[in-house]
């Protein structure tokens, strides 16, 4: 393998991206779970190595998703993204050996946490990952909704898989703080919703700005079956499940979502979800979709102020 230059590499794995799923695992942790278990004296497992061993595994899932992804999508992104795939400027090769290595690194990390945690049934969730990635970039993204799906459920399982690695920890809370134990899990579980669904939405778009690529290549997405009207219907329901799922622990009236630093960030991310779909109505060309896109990105990223104003 060929030493690549640093912003490249960057690039390639999508550091911004990978910096993201990082900082949400951190959050959640220690901003949400942690102080809990704290609360009541709760060891948890995942405390300090163990768990930047985990969020390395994620890291590593995640960016050996994004090398699989651009070496499957050469030709189809010289359509839809001319000149923005990296694997032609670095080379095939050297891509396919940063991501052995990534896997590689990965497995052994996963292997060591499962090994010191104890929890060796976790150690399939790793090859599991990478496999269902594999098998999304190979063929399940050349068909209708089921690797938007998986996609969106990948992304709610960043969180996701912090709350079952301290399961035990959590049940303990339960039993001693029901209250405080509830509000945990209710607001893990909001945002994994939020993730699942605002990431579903972007996927949808994102298929609507590669209509043309998706078609030529034989692609069955939902814009390529369904045409543009009703795909773009689709995704203003979607965009109005976001803002459902942002608004609804307000209407129960979730007593952590009621502070008002918690309703200021829920007002701005309902704004932005509002602006978002009424783009969504009048989004006509590949350069409109593109920048939904961009901006439900975003969008993600704000969600991470439900956990820091916790």
């Amino acid at each position: 393998m060929e030493r690549l230059p640093l912003f490249d590499l960057f690039r390639l794995v999508r550091m911004q991206n990978l910096l993201v799923v990082a900082l949400t695992q951190v959050l959640i942790y220690y901003r949400i779970i942690l102080p809990a278990l704290d609360a009541e004296g709760i060891a948890g497992v995942l405390r300090p190595w163990k768990f930047f061993e985990l969020c390395l595994v994620t890291v590593a899932i995640t960016a050996s998703g994004y090398l699989i992804n651009d070496l499957r999508d050469v030709r189809i992104d010289a359509i839809n993204h001319p000149g923005k795939n990296m694997v032609l400027k670095v080379g095939r090769q050297n891509v396919q050996w940063l991501f052995a290595a990534i896997v590689f690194v990965g497995y052994l990390f996963a292997l060591l946490l499962a090994l010191r945690l104890n929890e060796r049934q976790l150690l399939f969730l790793f090859p599991l990952a990478i496999g269902i990635l594999a098998l999304y970039s190979a063929t399940l993204k050349r068909m209708p909704f089921i690797g938007n799906f998986l996609v969106a459920l990948y992304c709610a399982g960043v969180p996701g898989i912090l709350v079952l690695t301290e399961r035990k920890a959590l049940a303990r809370l339960y039993e001693l703080n029901p209250a405080l134990a509830t509000d945990t899990l209710r607001v893990c579980l909001l945002f994994m919703v939020f993730a699942f669904v605002a990431t579903l939405l972007r996927e949808l778009v994102k298929d609507l700005e590669d209509l043309r690529g998706d078609r030529q290549e034989g692609r069955r997405t939902l814009p390529v079956l369904l045409g543009v009207a009703k795909s773009r219907q689709l995704a203003i329901g979607l965009g109005l499940m976001v803002l459902i799922s942002i608004a609804s622990p307000v209407f129960l009236g979730w007593p952590a979502f009621l502070q008002p630093p918690m309703l200021t960030c829920i007002v701005l991310l309902l704004l932005a979800v509002a602006i978002i779909v009424a783009q969504l109505l009048r989004a006509r060309q590949q350069v409109d979709y593109h920048k939904l896109s961009t901006q439900i990105k975003f969008l993600l990223v704000g969600g991470l102020g439900l956990l820091i104003f916790f």
